[in-house]
């Protein structure tokens, strides 16, 4: 085995499958290390896959399978004693419904993508200990075989909320930790409870939350300060009890899978990078799992530092692409811990008047749509903004798909099938949409001859309107709708960059791709050529 590699990633949970697959798409080496002795507990709290990982899992080709297997969830439910105080629905129209498919499961499908990409997971494999150094990382690792030393160009840590990384790179990670236990079961649980929906009970005594499973059972989650021992694990009839005390409907335990009983933390690290070393998922933020969102930020996170990983190993800048990955994965981290925690007070709520007041303003924002349009979408986290990003150029940092360009059916003129725009970037590499206007054939011309030597890096696509056609055959174009045309931040251009996790990079309204890949410097260094030397503080 080589004692030098591009990547090694530490932590096979969802964030590191996440980044292994994404560097193997797109053609990087890279090490995944887990200290578990064979496979992951089964035993996960996470259980919500919203939009934002399934696009993340589309490009990988696996979101069907994850669809396939779980529940769709048609919306959420909270009740205030015998009476629904508030009902979210989940759309399925603009944006897939999130899909309720324990961890243990949607890692077996990520194992299996990542075992197809000639990628595999060496268990029993620990961390022992790393010295950052200006052009590598030396790492020290214990596994079946006894202790191995190699050389990484880069190590992520992707290794959870006790991190060896994080601890052997010595980054904070403040925060606090919530008083009280929660306890969370998993088993047959049979009566009237919920089947497409998750139902929020806001006891006087403390939350339950009642969720469907995949096989038919429930998943039962709640503050179990008031019952039993704070280290005991929850038996069928504490976990009775509680149903017994907080839920409405009949609900009987007839057998548990499996319980335990844990500490809400909200922690995140002071950065994301020291030197060489990177943290990712739970490595660099914990929160409580109130809206379900820490598998679903930690998949994006291991994406989104994959692509830039991959940028930097072919000869990019480090630090603009690296403050990138920062910039952008941060400010959604904050706003997923901010959103947690509210939701967490809101739970925690005992007095007769807060209650009282919660439940009056909850009823309120679910008949005015606000639950729908404003929380569903921050949850789904299929439309973020990078805009910020010193690693996107002054139109880029939104999701490519959305208002600015609509997702059309577009019909290759080479090929049987009709493709999705959607699907079209879901390339491992960088696209660059060429979007021709009347008799601009010598421009398109120009500029696919300017970027033609970069296609193993960018993927040129020419849409082509009906009318335009017999001028551009040439380039293979798609036809595209005729009323389809950019709007918004991306109107008037002709050139658009969109990176491989479907956000733009920039884009251009005149004919020069070269020039707007010199504005883009952190892409430009990676996908023009020319030799560059890579930079690291």
């Amino acid at each position: 085995m080589s004692t030098h590699i591009p990547v090694l990633v530490v932590g096979a949970g969802p964030t590191g499958l996440a980044l292994a697959c994404e560097l193997r798409r797109q053609g990087i080496e890279c090490r995944v290390v887990d200290r578990a002795i064979d496979r992951p507990n089964h035993q996960a709290r996470a259980l919500t896959v919203w939009p934002g990982a399934l696009e993340v899992l589309d490009r990988h080709g696996i979101a069907g399978q994850v669809t396939e297997a779980g529940v769709q969830m048609t919306g959420a439910r909270y009740w205030s004693g015998d009476r629904t105080v508030a009902l979210v629905r989940f759309p399925g129209v603009d944006m897939p419904m999130p899909i309720c498919e324990p961890q243990p499961a949607v890692e077996g499908i990520m194992r299996t993508r990542l075992t197809d990409l000639g990628g595999r997971i060496e268990w029993n494999t620990e961390l022992i200990d790393l010295t950052d150094g200006p052009e590598s990382v030396t790492v020290e690792l214990n596994g079946p075989e006894g202790p191995e030393r190699l050389q990484a160009d880069w190590v992520v840590g992707c290794d959870g909320t006790h991190s060896k990384v994080r601890e052997l790179t010595g980054i904070q990670f403040d925060g606090q930790t919530y008083s009280g236990t929660y306890i969370l079961g998993d088993g047959r649980i049979t009566g009237d409870g919920p089947v497409n929906e998750v139902h929020y009970h806001l006891h006087p005594d403390g939350i339950l939350v009642v969720v469907p499973l995949p096989d038919g059972d429930l998943r039962v989650f709640a503050d179990g300060s008031r019952v039993g021992e704070a280290d005991e694990t929850p038996t069928q009839a504490q976990i009775q009890q509680l149903i017994d005390e907080r839920s409405p409907y009949a609900l009987r335990v007839q057998s548990l899978r499996w319980s335990t009983r844990f500490q809400v933390h909200q922690r995140r690290a002071a950065t994301y990078r020291a030197g060489r070393c990177l943290l990712a998922g739970d490595a660099a933020h914990v929160h409580s799992p109130a809206g379900g969102q820490g598998m679903n930020t930690g998949i994006q996170d291991g994406d989104n530092l994959a692509s830039k990983l991959a940028l930097i190993l072919r000869g990019a800048e480090a630090e603009p692409l690296l403050a990138g990955y920062e910039a952008e994965r941060a400010p959604v981290a904050t706003t997923v811990m901010r959103a947690a925690h509210q939701q967490t007070r809101m739970w925690g709520l005992r007095g007769r008047l807060g209650r009282g007041l919660r439940d009056l303003v909850l009823g309120r924002l679910s008949k005015a749509g606000v639950l729908e349009n404003k929380i569903v979408p921050q949850l789904a986290q299929n439309d973020l903004d990078y805009r910020d990003s010193p690693a996107v150029g002054a139109l880029g940092g939104r999701r490519a798909i959305g208002p600015d360009l609509a997702d059309v059916t577009l019909t290759p003129t080479d090929g049987p099938a009709p493709i999705r725009l959607s699907k079209l970037l879901h390339e491992p590499r960088h696209t660059l949409l060429v979007v021709p206007g009347p008799g601009s054939a010598d421009e398109v011309r120009d500029a696919v001859a300017a970027v033609g030597p970069l296609a193993d890096r960018v993927a040129i696509r020419v849409l082509s309107s009906e009318e335009d056609l017999a001028e551009l055959r040439e380039f293979a174009p798609l036809i595209r709708p005729a009323t389809w045309q950019p709007t918004g931040r991306l109107a008037d251009c002709r050139l658009i960059l969109i990176r491989p996790d479907g956000y733009v990079a920039e884009g251009s309204t005149t004919w020069e791709p070269v020039r707007m890949l010199n504005r883009l410097r952190p892409v430009a260094a990676g996908v023009l050529p020319g030799p560059t030397t890579p930079t690291v503080r």
